[in-house]
């Protein structure tokens, strides 16, 4: 029997009514976020840097909204935001652009929510 793991892009090609993300991490060690971030840290970065780097993502996103599937993604964040998460809110105007809504909860108003352990 032969098994295949769907990539992302087909799973949300399959999506009909919503797809939702959940971060709950306050940083992410993202292999092709690394020069970008590091970039955010010197004070280097722009949106324009990483245009290609989020091109797929963001293409998948419009794709999926123009169809009509709803797009909601939730960032839980500690109060003292680290240096990820200001490097994520730097960059969410183009998800927002690209037609996903994105809210942000501060870890503390969270803590009464079932929501998965890290």
């Amino acid at each position: 029997m032969s098994q295949s793991v769907e990539s992302f892009a087909e799973i949300l090609a399959g999506a009909h009514r919503s797809a939702v993300h959940l971060e709950l991490r306050d940083s992410y060690g993202v292999d092709n976020e690394a020069d970008n971030f590091a970039a955010f840290r010197r004070g280097e970065w722009s949106e324009d840097l990483e245009r290609a780097d989020r091109q797929s993502w963001l293409g998948l996103v419009s794709e999926a909204t123009a169809r009509g599937v709803v797009m909601r993604r939730a960032r839980v964040v500690s109060v003292r935001v680290s240096d990820y998460i200001r490097y994520e809110h730097a960059g969410t105007q183009r998800n927002i652009d690209a037609g996903e809504q994105v809210r942000w909860l501060p870890r503390d108003r969270a803590s009464s929510l079932a929501l998965p352990g890290k």
